[in-house]
């Protein structure tokens, strides 16, 4: 995982958790990366975790700064860049975004840096200081790489980024293990093909996702036809969609077992995937389902899924927090599925190889020497 190469290097400011979408990416993007010749390196802050160690790569470094707070994190970033002198740095969350820029603004070195905004940031950034901070900096990034339209649109209309400065790169979500992880055993006794229909919806147990809606579009889809509902993931909101599924007469036929290590192997047996998000950046397990060939449902949030399923042409889309639309949806899609050839022409803009090869364009590092920054930087040297 320490081992280097001698390309170009991409270090990648973040505060990670161990697992999660953004930190899968990262660990893919990664990998594609080494295999262009261009070493990535993780550099840790405010006490992150290394995403999926049993994934990482040989040759993916890792750094660990040891910062607390952003103010606490700047003077040790700036002093990282003027030692280590990468040949670009990639932000991931806003926090990181921020350090970045004050980072090199101290530092005085040509060191490009290159925002990933992974959420619609006029709903994420709540605080005013916050708002403030994305307005006066972003903008001095050498680039922005929003991961969907919407993103991208939100940023310039919502906090004055010049379009100019914003590229839009989708996330790299179809990688080329995904035929093995299919194959792979599903991890519920409910998506062994037994013949009643299975509903999969997934991610963080959060208002976020409202759930809550996805468990009323349920209740109402259960009451005129056999059905179950299985929702993978963990968080705060357990307590209450356990409740309203006991409350609304279906806890028998909903289940929430956790976070799996994989989701791919049952999103692939499931008859229909259901996204009841309010908001998403891109929504990578929509893109999931359709590359495993399965059917999809989405609400129609700010930014992504719109997108993903080009305004229903690959899937069908209903209204943030309708719970029933989206019960109708969920009946049609079970009545009257899209065809796999359909599916499976949607993913294409999704693959881990052409994505990371757009990355690395963006960043100047596509077939590049190491240290030829000529013209990338936003701050010059003293």
């Amino acid at each position: 995982m320490t081992a280097g190469g001698s390309g170009p290097r991409v270090a990648i400011l973040a505060p990670l958790k161990e697992w999660g979408g953004i930190e899968g990416k990262l660990v893919t993007l990664g990998r594609e990366f080494l295999r262009r010749g261009v070493v990535p390196e993780l550099v840790r802050i405010r006490g992150g975790a290394v995403p999926y160690p049993e994934r990482m790569p040989e040759g993916f470094r890792v750094t660990e700064l040891r910062t607390r707070s952003k103010w606490d994190g700047v003077p040790r970033v700036a002093a990282y860049l003027r030692r280590s002198r990468p040949d670009a740095v990639l932000t991931v969350k806003d926090h990181s975004a921020q350090v970045a820029i004050l980072a090199r603004a101290l530092a005085r070195v040509r060191v490009p840096v290159y925002i990933k905004a992974t959420n619609t940031l006029s709903v994420v950034a709540r605080r005013p200081l916050q708002r403030l901070m994305i307005r006066w900096l972003y903008p001095r990034a050498d680039r922005i790489i929003a991961i969907s339209e919407g993103v991208a649109d939100d940023l310039c209309q919502r906090f004055g980024v010049p379009r100019e400065r914003v590229a839009v790169i989708y996330n790299p979500a179809v990688t080329e293990d995904f035929p093995e992880r299919v194959r792979a055993g599903a991890d519920h006794p409910w998506l062994d093909g037994g013949g009643i229909p299975v509903i999969v919806g997934a991610g963080r147990l959060t208002r976020q996702k409202d759930f809550a809606t996805l468990i009323e579009a349920f209740a109402r889809l259960r009451a005129s036809r056999p059905a179950r509902l299985i929702v993978f993931g963990e968080g705060p909101e357990r307590a209450a969609l356990e409740a309203r599924a006991a409350e609304l007469g279906v806890a028998k036929d909903v289940d929430l077992p956790g976070r799996v290590a994989d989701l791919l192997p049952s999103v692939a047996r499931a008859d229909v995937f259901a996204l009841s998000s309010r908001y998403e950046g891109l929504g990578n397990v929509l893109i999931e389902a359709l590359a495993a060939g399965t059917p999809a449902v989405s609400t129609d949030c700010p930014h992504g899924p719109g997108e993903i399923l080009d305004h229903g042409r690959y899937g069908r889309l209903v209204p943030v927090g309708d719970a029933a639309a989206l019960a109708g949806a969920l009946a049609a899609t079970l009545d009257s599925p899209p065809a796999a050839e359909l599916l499976a022409g949607a993913v294409d803009r999704f693959r881990a190889g052409p994505v990371a090869e757009q990355y690395l364009a963006v960043m100047g590092l596509a077939g590049e020497r190491a240290g030829d920054t000529e013209g990338r930087a936003a701050w010059p040297d003293s």
